[in-house]
């Protein structure tokens, strides 16, 4: 077994080798005549480059999903602290829009659902004429809300939306090197290449053409909405409390964007069954797949709620910040935790690197098995995710002295 494991081991780094390589070389294609329709596209065209100034209308793109929006809430602090009288505007998906809609820091947002980033279920012809058709609209609300600086947030080459900043008019643009439409930026920032680097961390450097104090830059971290009476209410409400204060309780969040970053309802039972006996256990998600594994999970067993599609987002950030601790993937729930202040402990895959991705707080713990093939960056899973499966319900139990109580 020992050494089949090596040789697959092995193997699996010889693919991913083979693979990085192919990619590295369409990249380097796409990266070289992109630029150049780009630059045909813009002779004529008034798009000269502005010259560093106190910005009064600031616009973060970012059309990812909700745990990458979570993470690009860490700019906030910053660009409040160097810009204080700014107004920021944030432009992502529908699906990440809760996020910043109203955020105090936030003055303006605007819904771009890029083809690339999109998970329904739908042909690849809808999903780019939907992209078409928000992207349209957003541009119009952009170009009426005049911004002086855009920040292009996505660090992948595929969908940043710098053109859209482009058609939008806005003098300054920064964007990442790599980027396929970088013939449109006013300013270009290298990606750090070390794989130690998380991910908030590459997004503050767009920050660097601006030449921020080192203060305003130590102030970066993610910042989410305070919790409203009505967000209470409805944590209140699901938990049969009169008071949040009056609620112990712990989440289980199964459930990732990714299905193959899931475990198993039965690895999940187990750790329910354990904190059940002291704490009630709400297990939080979104639709019907995850509705029926948490009611896998949960079956016969007293204390655990099932709160899928019974929390707004509002409720859900409430839910998390209130909890005395959350367990759960690689998702967007560990990002929340750690942007409210939360323990978390969380078994992440060896597919896009845990020091990138891991949730940004020293209250959280990741769990991984790291092997030799990860990073493998793999778009589909490979047949034993080792790397994912091989993490016990008891080590998260056993990690925090507190669980022994």
């Amino acid at each position: 077994m020992k050494n089949n494991t090596v040789l697959y081991n092995a193997n699996m780094i010889s693919k991913n080798r083979v693979k990085r390589t192919i990619l590295a070389t369409v990249r380097r294609i796409m990266c070289g005549v992109a630029p150049l329709v780009y630059k045909m596209m813009s002779w004529g065209r008034n798009r000269t480059k502005a010259e560093a100034a106190t910005p009064k209308r600031i616009l973060l793109l970012n059309g990812a999903h909700i745990g990458d929006i979570v993470i690009s809430t860490s700019i906030l602090p910053v660009l409040r602290s160097a810009f204080p009288s700014a107004q920021i505007g944030f432009a992502t998906g529908s699906w990440s829009l809760m996020v910043v809609q109203n955020h105090p820091e936030i003055a303006f947002t605007h819904c771009i659902d890029h083809w690339w980033l999109n998970r329904q279920p739908e042909s690849l012809f809808r999903k780019i004429r939907h992209y078409n058709k928000t992207r349209r609209v957003a541009i119009q609300q952009i170009r009426d809300v005049h911004y002086d600086l855009a920040l292009c947030l996505y660090p992948h080459f595929q969908a940043d939306l710098l053109d859209v900043a482009w058609h939008a008019g806005i003098p300054k643009r920064i964007a990442f090197r790599h980027s396929l439409r970088a013939a449109l930026a006013t300013d270009l920032v290298q990606i750090p290449e070390s794989p130690f680097i998380h991910q908030g961390a590459i997004q503050a450097e767009l920050l660097r053409p601006l030449y921020l104090n080192e203060c305003n830059l130590l102030r970066r971290r993610s910042v989410l909405l305070e919790s409203t009476d009505k967000a209470l209410g409805e944590v209140c409400n699901l938990l049969g409390v009169a008071d949040i204060q009056d609620a112990r309780y712990r989440i289980i969040h199964m459930g990732s964007g990714d299905q193959k970053r899931e475990l198993t309802p039965e690895f999940w039972r187990e750790i329910a069954l354990y904190l059940s006996k002291s704490h009630v256990v709400v297990f939080t998600g979104r639709g019907k797949r995850e509705s029926a594994n948490i009611e896998t999970a949960i079956a016969g067993i007293e204390n655990c709620v099932n709160a899928c599609d019974r929390l707004s987002w509002e409720g859900f950030v409430a839910a998390v910040r209130y909890a005395e601790s959350l367990y759960g993937v690689e998702s967007m729930a560990g990002h929340v935790a750690a942007a409210v202040g939360t323990l978390c402990k969380v078994v992440y895959t060896g597919i896009g690197g845990v020091a990138k991705w891991r949730p940004e707080s020293d209250l959280c713990t990741v769990f991984s098995n790291h092997l030799a093939c990860a990073p493998c960056n793999w778009v589909q899973e490979c047949s034993h995710m080792s790397c994912l499966r091989t993490v016990k319900p008891d080590e998260l139990i056993g990690i925090d002295s507190s669980d022994m109580m």
